[in-house]
């Protein structure tokens, strides 16, 4: 899910805000996309973590959720700070799509067939966040974005081994 692709982008931002000082404040455009889609992830991730913790049957489930929520607060919040930090402006809601891909999985609430909605939608995110932040770390004009992206990736990777052992648990008609 898309959702979750760019929500998972925001573990960049936390790095961002601790990086090393001294880089000039101008970003580019592509560096600028990369932190808003980020802060628009964030956003996604703590919308989605927190309707896991309240739908999903499995504890996996709900405790990965509840992991995810706790994450992308906390990024968020360097996310902004590095916003104002950049001069870059925010967006100041998810997109329509994600807004609607969480209701198509909530449709499914307290059930099983929602944890696996939710399992798949993170598993594709995660896998598209790792790519987004290898491109970026690669590819990124501005040296702090780019060291943030890189020291992203080990989160990003945790987050998606997490919804990969859920998946793992979940009983094989629903996998």
């Amino acid at each position: 899910m898309r959702m979750r692709h760019r929500a998972t982008t925001a573990l960049a931002v936390l790095t961002l805000a601790m990086g090393p000082t001294g880089t000039a404040l101008a970003t580019d455009a592509l560096d600028d996309a990369f932190l808003g889609a980020v802060h628009q992830g964030n956003m996604a991730e703590i919308a989605a973590g927190g309707d896991a913790q309240k739908n999903a049957v499995s504890m996996c489930v709900r405790e990965t959720g509840k992991v995810l929520v706790r994450d992308h607060t906390l990024l968020d919040k360097g996310v902004e700070e590095l916003g104002r930090k950049l001069k870059v402006a925010l967006p100041r809601s998810v997109t329509p799509k994600q807004e609607q891909e969480l209701k198509e999985i909530r449709k499914k609430a307290r059930t099983r067939a929602y944890d696996n909605l939710w399992l798949r939608a993170q598993d594709t995110a995660h896998v598209q966040t790792l790519d987004l932040l290898d491109a970026e770390a690669a590819r990124g004009k501005d040296a702090t974005v780019r060291e943030a992206a890189r020291k992203a990736r080990p989160i990003v990777a945790k987050h998606l081994e997490m919804v990969r052992d859920c998946m793992m648990h979940m009983p094989p008609r629903h996998r």
